[in-house]
């Protein structure tokens, strides 16, 4: 069956199904790299579910058929993070359960843990010790035995401290389909364009995928190569398509609690895209805290009065949105100001010509909370996505956030084809929108000052007769929550 050599997919239940498919049609390979790939994920395409009920089940199917596994998950420090810890665990747990159910050669399917090396330098490492050791001793207090197994990493006796991490998203499948973009496997991340589900289950997220295409050798090549290059053992391989973040442990470190870094591709191909932009600079982002990108933003707004901007993100983070207040955690805190500063360059710029927006759900909330914007439960934003005017877009795994940019192993792809940046916009905006946008709405020297009326009229409306999802972004729970930490590097959240 001939498919097209590039979609786009707003949501996981269509990018799931998609990436479904391409597994089910795989002949010989698949290789891939994720924050979290768990294997228990339900199923949604009716042709993966005419086989099983998980991923499990899915994968068992095309191994018995002589396909391939190499899958890296990223590992993650176990005081710290030991909840993503033990998932990583579970997961290699479950990979020895397939190859055990599914006959196959051992060495046809390759599913390992990566660890980032970078490591605090001594005055770090030794500042933040008695927070680590109160932390690991909480963490194996609240572990059964029989759970240690999926926490090997707590049975150290000095935490070593690891602050960056493998936050990329991608998978090759037999050398001629790329997945790409923001969106993790597990069921945490399901969830529909209409988002009609309670906020806290709410995910919108973008990914694509491309076929026949140069990105998919190369993204092949990154994926073969990052953790030989994140461990100094390899030189990372020029790229045109995909764009990347490595970092690499300091040689010399003793002060430091960064990575040095290695490649900021993805960094540079956002300031470059600022530097070209002439009418629109859309942007969709889980995080806005890159003072770099904020700036050029700004001296970009400053020098061309035509330049205008439209940003979608959440209403506050994830943790700030639902957690209890008193498990706010400071790294949470320390992004909301972080976050209310960016935000603040960006008003400033560009004044009314910058369209600041979040999505909400068509619905009156039951009650006021940091779940709810505008009376209504928010539709939580972890979308990674770039569009300069209709000349460049960017889909990726990276934020807008020092992390993203700096630290952290990110992926992404660029989109230059005129073509295919239409299709990206198109399905952007009816996601956001519920309807095609033709005419002005979708002119990149005029939606702005459309969209900007639009939004200012759904804050007024009643949930059910808003145009779409989208309301005014509120900055009032950032100003509640936030708290900087001086002399702590912008790139640590």
């Amino acid at each position: 069956m001939s498919r097209p050599d590039f979609e786009v997919f707003v949501a996981a239940n269509e990018a799931f199904a998609a990436f479904e498919q391409a597994v089910l049609e795989a002949k010989t390979s698949v290789i891939g790299g994720f924050r979290i790939f768990d294997m228990r994920t339900r199923l949604v395409s009716d042709a993966a579910r005419a086989i099983g009920d998980t991923w499990f089940d899915l994968l068992d199917h095309v191994l018995r058929r002589g396909v391939t596994l190499d899958l890296t998950i990223s590992d993650f420090d176990p005081v710290y993070a030991t909840a993503l810890h033990r998932k990583t665990w579970s997961t290699l747990k479950i990979a020895a359960a397939l190859v055990e159910v599914s006959g196959v050669p051992q060495d046809h399917v390759k599913v390992r843990p990566a660890l980032h090396p970078a490591t605090p330098g001594a005055l770090p490492w030794l500042a933040f010790l008695p927070e680590s050791l109160r932390r690991a001793q909480a963490a194996r207090a609240g572990l059964k035995p029989a759970a240690r197994i999926e926490a090997p990493g707590l049975d150290q006796r000095l935490p070593a401290l690891h602050t960056v991490t493998h936050h990329q998203k991608l998978a090759v499948i037999d050398d001629d389909t790329l997945y790409i973009g923001g969106l993790d496997l597990n069921d945490r991340r399901f969830d529909t364009p209409d988002h009609d589900r309670p906020a806290h289950q709410t995910w919108s997220d973008v990914q694509v995928i491309l076929r026949n295409d140069p990105a998919v050798a190369e993204a092949k090549a990154h994926l073969q190569c990052f953790d030989d290059v994140v461990h100094r053992r390899a030189t990372p391989p020029p790229m045109t398509h995909v764009h990347r973040t490595l970092s690499a442990d300091r040689r010399l470190k003793l002060p430091f609690l960064s990575p040095r870094t290695l490649v900021s591709e993805l960094e540079q191909a956002h300031l470059d895209a600022i530097h070209r932009a002439r009418h629109l600079l859309y942007i969709e982002t889980q995080f806005m805290r890159s003072r770099p990108v904020a700036e050029a933003m700004a001296k970009a707004a400053e020098a061309r009065p035509d330049l205008s901007l439209i940003m979608i993100l959440p209403a506050v983070p994830e943790e700030a949105a639902f957690d209890p207040e008193d498990e706010i955690g400071l790294e949470t805190r320390y992004g909301l100001a972080l976050e209310q500063d960016m935000l603040g360059i960006l008003r400033a710029a560009f004044g009314a010509r910058a369209t600041i927006a979040t999505p909400v759900r068509p619905v009156m909330a039951a009650r006021d909370s940091r779940g709810t914007r505008a009376g209504s439960p928010l539709i939580y934003v972890h979308n990674k996505v770039l569009v300069q005017d209709t000349e460049f877009a960017l889909v990726g795994s990276a934020n807008l956030n020092g992390r993203s940019l700096r630290w952290d192993t990110e992926a992404g792809v660029a989109i230059t084809d005129g073509a295919r940046i239409d299709t990206l916009r198109t399905a952007l905006y009816r996601h956001w929108w519920r309807k095609d946008l033709t005419g002005d709405w979708a002119d990149p020297s005029r939606m702005q000052a459309l969209w900007q009326a639009e939004i200012a009229r759904n804050d007024k409306r009643r949930p059910e007769t808003r145009a779409g999802f989208l309301v005014s972004h509120d900055l009032s729970i950032h100003a509640e929550f936030a708290q900087r930490l001086p002399l702590v590097t912008d790139d640590m959240v």
